[in-house]
């Protein structure tokens, strides 16, 4: 006869049998088991060694949990399981820029379909993890042989070594240049667009940047080359024209100057581009044949000239000013008079205020490259092309990180309305002289 105790502990178990929990069920709690004294220790170390002891309990806990979704709980019977429990082996995981080790735990299938591979871990284990957290450090001006010290390296943390992080830099680097070349257009509508070069070790990179009609900056794209030559800007903008810029809208095109990126921004716009010469270029220009002792006057004067409200009265500020030049040096006059209606084209379309100071230098390029020549202050040697590149994507893609809204974008419409009635004079003018 079986006793009352044993049919209790049946009908307890026949109870507590249910089959696993699925592993699509969400928001699950995980409990962190914490020693006080530990905790404690570590918050008086630093916060980041807290947070990294934390991660690497959430990175076990998160992987037994999706055991037990799989397996369902421990020490319980489960009939209809699908899956089981095959111990653990060792792993790794990629923690605030360092690789762990892990106990991974491992599931096979019942029905003899063999292991299953676990989706924490895969997440845990990603290739690009380590060399993303590399790109985000070094671009913050940390040193491949530093970065070891700028972590909270754990006592069993490893893959932070010199030539491991370089490697890691490289393949992040890489990426960014791989998706940036492949950054498509399609649909957007860029008004403005600035292009510049910056030099590095003897060459030069064009970058071109774009604004849309809300006021965002957007990297557009870079090509390498000896000079800013004329076939080297066409390249750039050529390859942006093939990934969906649309050159068939007028647009304002800010340019430092050079006559290369004039003659590439005509070939590819044609009669949609409005060029807007950078006058802080022009001004450092003119400067540079003119002795010290007439500097405060040439910058009185080009001040006064470039913060006229209408275009008759700025030209003929300018060249009243390229007269008074004439008597100093003649070639400081010609370096004003070269290019001078460019230099005026905000003024032209009408813009004021903080969108007229913003158009008409390069600055808002210019500030981006002066993150790319920050990042790559601890460069002592260049290998090679390709190496320019990947540092100049790196820095630029920073920059761009970080970017805001334009000064004066509420006038952009303003500036859209002016571009399209001036493309409309233009063609109508080639119109009545063709005829």
């Amino acid at each position: 006869m079986k006793r009352a105790y044993a049919k209790r502990h049946d009908s307890h178990n026949t109870e507590r049998t249910h089959p696993a929990v699925p592993i699509g069920a969400t928001d699950r709690e995980i409990q962190l088991s914490l020693d006080r004294d530990e905790v404690l220790g570590l918050m008086q170390d630093s916060l980041e060694s807290l947070a990294l002891k934390l991660g690497m309990l959430v990175a076990s806990s998160l992987l037994e949990d999706e055991v037990t979704r799989l397996c369902g709980p421990r020490h319980e019977r489960q009939p209809h399981r699908t899956h089981t429990r095959y111990g653990h082996q060792r792993g790794t995981a990629t923690l605030a820029g360092q690789k762990i080790p892990i106990a991974r735990p491992r599931v096979r299938r019942t029905d003899g379909g063999g292991e299953v591979p676990l989706e924490t871990y895969a997440r845990l284990q990603s290739p690009e993890a380590m060399p993303e957290a590399v790109l985000r450090r070094v671009v913050r001006g940390v040193s491949t042989r530093d970065y070891a010290n700028v972590i909270d390296l754990t006592p069993d943390g490893f893959g932070v070594q010199k030539s491991s992080v370089s490697r890691d830099f490289v393949r992040a680097s890489a990426a960014q240049v791989k998706a940036l070349a492949e950054r498509r257009f399609d649909g957007t509508h860029f008004p403005v667009i600035m292009i510049d070069g910056v030099e590095y070790a003897g060459e030069t990179m064009i970058v071109a940047a774009g604004i849309t009609a809300d006021g965002t900056k957007r990297v557009l794209g870079l090509r390498q080359g000896a000079t800013e030559n004329a076939a080297v800007c066409v390249a750039l903008l050529e390859d942006l024209q093939a990934r969906g810029l649309d050159t068939s809208r007028p647009v304002l095109l800010v340019l430092d100057g050079a006559k290369a990126l004039h003659a590439a921004a005509k070939r590819v716009w044609g009669q949609n581009a409005v060029i807007q010469r950078c006058q802080v270029h022009k001004k450092r220009n003119v400067k540079a044949h003119v002795s010290e002792k007439h500097h405060a006057e040439l910058e009185r004067r080009l001040a006064d000239a470039y913060h006229e409200t209408g275009y008759e009265a700025a030209k003929a500020s300018l060249e009243a000013t390229a007269r008074w030049l004439e008597r100093i040096n003649p070639d400081a006059a010609s370096s004003l008079r070269e290019g001078l209606d460019e230099t005026l084209a905000v003024v032209r379309l009408g813009l004021a205020g903080a969108l007229r100071r913003t158009l008409a230098t390069t600055n808002p390029i210019e500030s981006a490259l002066s993150v790319t020549r920050r990042v790559t202050a601890r460069v002592t040697r260049w290998r090679d092309g390709e190496m320019r590149r990947r540092w100049c994507a790196a820095g630029l893609l920073r920059a761009e990180s970080k970017f805001r809204r334009v000064k004066g974008h509420r006038a952009l419409p303003t500036l859209i309305k002016a571009l399209e009635e001036s493309a409309r004079a233009r063609r109508s003018g080639i119109e009545r002289g063709g005829a």
